[in-house]
């Protein structure tokens, strides 16, 4: 009994730590990177902007433990966001919010995280208008 009870824990706890892990953007190129640091987030579409939407991306910046180096951030969710429309095909984002995580919410296994969601899209051909 205590050992199904103890292999229950061990699959509980490395089913919600790879549960986080997947939210993290890697495999990206150089290029891919300094594109995603550059793309524009809109809080309103511009009126005649040509876009096609990608598809809902999320970010997350984790913190695991209380005395880790790393602390969770917004920007740094965002950043993840934005590598996440990157790599979806995306090259800017529009209907963007962030929260606060603590410790279990939505399947999170961090002591402090930030999540930010939104919706990837790819501007038409030209130039993409300025974000301000």
């Amino acid at each position: 009994m205590v050992r199904a009870v103890f292999l229950g824990l061990l699959i509980a706890l490395l089913t919600a730590c790879s549960s986080v892990s997947t939210r993290f953007v890697t495999g990206l190129t150089a290029e891919q990177r300094a594109a995603a640091a550059a793309l524009p987030v809109y809080d309103t579409l511009p009126a005649g902007l040509r876009y096609q939407p990608v598809g809902e991306v999320e970010g997350l910046s984790c913190q695991t433990r209380s005395k880790e180096a790393f602390r969770a951030s917004e920007a740094g969710a965002m950043e993840e966001l934005r590598r996440a429309a990157v790599r979806d095909g995306g090259n800017a984002l529009t209907g963007v919010s962030c929260t606060s995580l603590n410790r279990g919410q939505q399947g999170s296994n961090c002591f402090r995280a930030f999540q930010c969601r939104g919706l990837a899209i790819s501007v038409g051909s030209g130039s993409v208008p300025s974000s301000d």
